[in-house]
């Protein structure tokens, strides 16, 4: 009876070893199925890290391409702009040079016209310089000629320039934007010079009248002939007149109203030599403003071509900072969801290791066979 207790207890022994090892198999059983359902989770979020990581590779790519592409279109319009500056400066250099070059010209002009006059007076007069028609209209010619070559730059004027309609040609035209202004110099001075010469006071009256009504007659001729708006003229016309002592005769006239206002209600505008080269060269800076303008309007459209440039590039970087975000989000989902999975992985490791470490102390040592 003393050995039946032990004969009972290995058998209670050995079924509790069987119950403790069938559990610890369960246990290790759970813990794979928890691992292997880990490792499953774990790849598939290393597999989206890796798509996110593609997807970010990609962005950088197409932005540096962007980038690349964005910097050389700002480079290609600053270097147009810099040209642009540099023509303008040019041009305004080239505007101040010509400016000094037009009043170096006017004071060419005023001494050779100053020593015209000293001549003139001392070797013979003009009256009788200009005492035939024919050397009349070529003198008037010539002074015309040389005051539009000296003021103006080539191809803004021309001489005997000819209507398309009629054939009619005026002496000479200035071209201002897209119309011209006509200009004649045949006047009139033989009923002048018989003035200045006749010593009897009522025949001087006489050939004054007379003189007064050919600068009338030929004022009427001009604006009939040369003021023509719908042929591409100006609403004015410029008589030439070759001697500052006749203008001054001209516009200090004594009777009721003076020839310059007869002209000038007409539309035709008397000028001697001197006014003539003011007008010129009043001229002259027109023609380079408007140059100026034209440079200045294609640095504007440069500007505007470069402010078109960058609202095109903005649209794609705010796309790319979109799609950054996008794929910033998705990294810290990612690395969450990732952070998690490391917890509770370290849970369960730690849990299979207590549950070990329990059922090692649980089992009592066997007997020996």
């Amino acid at each position: 009876m003393s050995g039946y207790p032990e004969v009972m207890g290995t058998p209670v022994a050995i079924i509790l070893l069987g119950l403790l090892v069938a559990c610890a198999a369960a246990a290790i059983l759970v813990l794979l199925t928890r691992v292997r359902e880990g490792t499953v989770r774990l790849d598939r979020v290393l597999s989206e890290t890796a798509s996110a990581r593609q997807a970010s590779e990609s962005v950088d790519r197409r932005f540096e391409e962007l980038r690349r592409s964005v910097a050389e279109r700002v480079e290609g319009v600053e270097r147009s702009l810099q040209e642009g500056q540099r023509h303008l400066s040019d041009h305004l250099g080239q505007s101040g040079q010509l400016l000094k070059d037009v009043g170096e010209k006017m004071g060419r002009i005023f001494e050779a016209s100053q020593k015209i006059e000293k001549l003139a007076g001392e070797v013979t007069r003009l009256e009788d310089l200009l005492k035939p028609p024919k050397l009349r209209g070529t003198l008037g010619e010539t002074f015309l000629e040389q005051a539009l070559r000296e003021a103006l730059p080539p191809g803004s004027w021309q001489m005997q320039y000819r209507f398309a309609d009629d054939g009619s040609i005026v002496d000479a035209v200035v071209s201002v934007g897209d119309r011209f202004v006509p200009i004649d110099s045949k006047f009139p001075l033989e009923n002048y010079r018989r003035a200045r010469e006749l010593e009897d006071e009522s025949e001087q009256r006489r050939a004054r009248a007379a003189f007064v009504s050919d600068v009338k007659r030929h004022a009427d001729a001009i604006a009939r002939k040369y003021i023509r708006p719908a042929a591409g003229t100006y609403d004015y016309a410029f008589m030439y007149v070759p001697a500052e002592s006749v203008y001054a005769e001209i516009v200090a006239d004594e009777s009721e109203k003076a020839l310059a206002d007869y002209c000038i209600e007409r539309r035709v505008f008397p000028v001697s030599p001197r006014l003539f080269y003011a007008y010129l060269s009043t001229v002259a800076m027109v023609l380079r403003g408007q140059e100026l303008q034209r440079n200045a309007q294609d640095v504007a459209e440069r500007l505007s071509e470069l402010a078109r440039t960058w609202a095109r590039a903005e649209e794609p970087f705010k796309k790319l900072g979109t799609h950054l975000g996008n794929a910033a989000k998705q990294y810290e989902e990612a690395s969450a969801a990732l952070n998690r999975f490391g917890q509770r992985l370290e849970g369960v490791s730690d849990g299979a290791e207590r549950t070990l470490v329990q059922v090692g102390e649980t089992l009592p040592l066997l007997p020996p066979s």
